[in-house]
């Protein structure tokens, strides 16, 4: 399983940097996890404008943020 992360930069102000944690996944595999961080690469543009600068995929621990794991902190 994978979770997709994306770092994005203001345009305004370069130095002011956060990271986007994707909330649908995770993923089984990292091809999907790839998809899935460029198309919040591109949210990220496009919607707040913001300069995504990486993204990455980390590998989850067996029981880590589960979608049964997930449901509990709605």
């Amino acid at each position: 399983m994978f979770k997709a992360i994306v770092l994005a930069c203001s345009i305004v102000v370069p130095t002011e940097c956060l990271e986007f944690h994707d909330a649908r996944g995770p993923y089984e595999t990292e091809r999907e996890c790839k998809a899935r961080a460029l198309a919040i690469s591109r949210d990220v543009a496009e919607r707040l404008n913001w300069m995504p600068k990486l993204w990455r995929c980390d590998k989850l621990k067996p029981g880590m943020l589960t979608k049964w794991n997930q449901s509990l902190l709605h």
